[in-house]
């Protein structure tokens, strides 16, 4: 039995608390309950395209713009042809693909290679794609997605002659990312391979492909059905196989639903983990079922070399209406310590207001002597320019730029691209673009970001760097915090090999602002 007939089959006041809370998530426009239809409601497959926010010229000579067809085994869809209009200053070029193509796959995609010879790098690039197909033979006009009451934009993208501007032994990649094998009644991503050639094309080098341990262990024709022998799991580790690279590195993970010291469920990012790990209690799967099926506490014992765990957006605002039906919660302090997990999450999309929160939380950890690492992801699912949601359930949809593909990233040094090795090497910042790191000399010591240095007088020594994309830099800042008093000390645009003074026991992290709204914040060098 396929998802769209099963949730028929719900009953009706079942089936919506149950689904509420999920339903403020990813729009599918033929979702509905027994007797209950959304007013966005189409008997039509979703039809979406998609490009990325940035695409790097020696990467990519074409803009690559994403297709994705979902759910045409219900709705036959057939795509006779897309045009696609470019326009910059005044300037439009447009382009004609024919496609004639019938689909009736659950899932379908495929990349146009949009020709922009025409057009001058180092400049935005506005898109628009126009579909025209056939549904239930029916002619219909689809610009960018069909999607109802959600306006029309042009996409946006970057189009930069110059890399991410990340020196050499930098590897910059996304570290909280769902693919098609994020599945239910709701939200979706898109495939491993798509994915891959999007985010090469971003200039980015790693991926981290973290499906919800809630779908991982369905059914293959059922979201709210399970297989004890983990069929999509396994289909995702084997995608995962088979696209990873030495040039893009693709690793396994899973986003486990666990639960903290209060018995809540909240979120874990366990990478390059080989056993699946269940958690289904805010899966809203069945009815007053949300009880963690493991705890935080058993984590510890799991870590060993080869995995990663992560705290995945560890200070969330959680909906009323997940707290209620779903249990859910946040981290806390104890359950960082209870779980042995030191890289925490806390920057989940580029919106300002975000990265200030999560970075006053993370610096208030620091203060008290933690060692955490910074992270940051965007939670995107299949998101790479524009991210479609539901606004008022069953009524209003909407579009938003909160959680897309690599506008927030994390970068790590290492000697070669190995993500999960080099972002426990520690030397790692977080950046939506321009390029910041930094070492202590005292003495004739060198410390790099992530390690520890002696307390004294230290030599500043910083690398910065910036793009056309994102403009000069406007502000470098230095904080210096000191564990015996609770407070940190900023220092602005300091001079490059500049002489600090270092307290007892502390550390010095640093950031960057560009005119353009880039920004970056290193790690520390702890002090002791």
């Amino acid at each position: 039995m396929n998802t769209f007939q099963n949730l028929q089959g719900f009953n009706l006041l079942e089936g919506f608390f149950a689904s509420t809370p999920l339903l403020i998530s990813y729009a599918e426009i033929h979702f509905h309950l027994k007797y209950l239809y959304p007013k966005y409601y189409r008997k039509e497959p979703e039809i979406i395209t998609d490009i990325p926010i940035r695409v790097i010229k020696n990467q990519k000579r074409t803009i690559p713009l994403l297709i994705i067809v979902k759910d045409a085994d219900l709705f036959p869809v057939t795509i006779n042809s897309v045009n696609v209009c470019v326009e910059v200053n005044n300037k439009i070029v447009s382009q004609n693909f024919t496609i004639n193509k019938e689909i009736k796959d659950k899932y379908f995609s495929q990349i146009l290679e949009v020709d922009v010879t025409e057009m001058e790098a180092d400049q935005s690039l506005k898109i628009i794609a126009k579909l025209d197909v056939e549904i239930d033979g029916k002619p219909k006009i689809v610009i960018n997605d069909n999607f109802p009451g959600i306006q029309t934009k042009p996409y946006k993208t970057f189009y930069t002659k110059e890399p991410l501007p990340l020196p050499e032994n930098w590897y910059a990649g996304e570290p909280h990312y769902h693919s098609i094998h994020t599945a239910d009644q709701v939200e979706f991503g898109a495939d491993v391979k798509s994915t891959s050639e999007l985010a090469k094309a971003m200039g980015l080098s790693w991926l981290f492909i973290t499906d919800h341990s809630y779908d991982l262990d369905d059914c293959t024709t059922s979201c709210t059905k399970n297989n004890k022998d983990l069929p999509i799991w396994k289909q995702m580790q084997k995608d995962v196989k088979e696209y990873d690279s030495k040039d893009f590195r693709i690793i396994q993970g899973e986003e486990v639903s666990i639960g903290n010291s209060k018995g809540e469920n909240v979120h874990m990012l366990a990478i390059d983990h080989p056993k699946f790990i269940e958690g289904h209690g805010d899966s809203a799967e069945k009815w007053f079922k949300n009880k963690p099926q493991h705890s935080l506490t058993e984590i510890k014992k799991l870590h060993n070399k080869k995995n990663l765990f992560i705290a995945a957006h560890p200070i969330e605002k959680i909906p009323f209406m997940q707290k209620l039906t779903l249990r859910r919660g946040i981290w806390h302090e104890e359950d960082y310590q209870n779980s042995g997990i030191n890289f925490l999450q806390v920057i989940n999309s580029a919106e300002p207001d975000n990265i200030e929160r999560s970075v006053s939380y993370w610096k208030n950890l620091l203060l008290k002597g933690n060692r955490y690492y910074l992270i940051a992801g965007n939670d995107a699912h299949g998101n790479f320019n524009v991210m479609r949601q539901i606004k008022s359930p069953f009524w209003k949809l909407f579009s938003s730029q909160k959680q897309v593909f690599g506008q927030f990233f994390t970068a790590y040094k290492y000697k070669e691209n190995q993500p999960v090795a080099g972002l426990k090497n520690g030397e790692v910042i977080v950046s939506n673009g321009p390029f910041l790191s930094f070492q202590l000399k005292v003495g004739n010591e060198f410390s790099p970001i992530g390690s520890i240095c002696k307390t004294g007088k230290a030599d500043l020594i910083f690398e910065r760097k910036t793009s056309t994309e994102f403009g000069k830099i406007s502000n470098i800042s230095v904080f210096i915090g000191d564990y015996n008093s609770g407070n940190e000390t900023k220092i602005e645009n300091p001079e490059n090999n500049c002489e600090i003074d270092l307290p007892e026991k502390g550390y010095v992290r640093m950031s960057l602002t560009t005119e353009n709204g880039g920004v970056v914040f290193t790690n520390p060098v702890r002090v002791d």
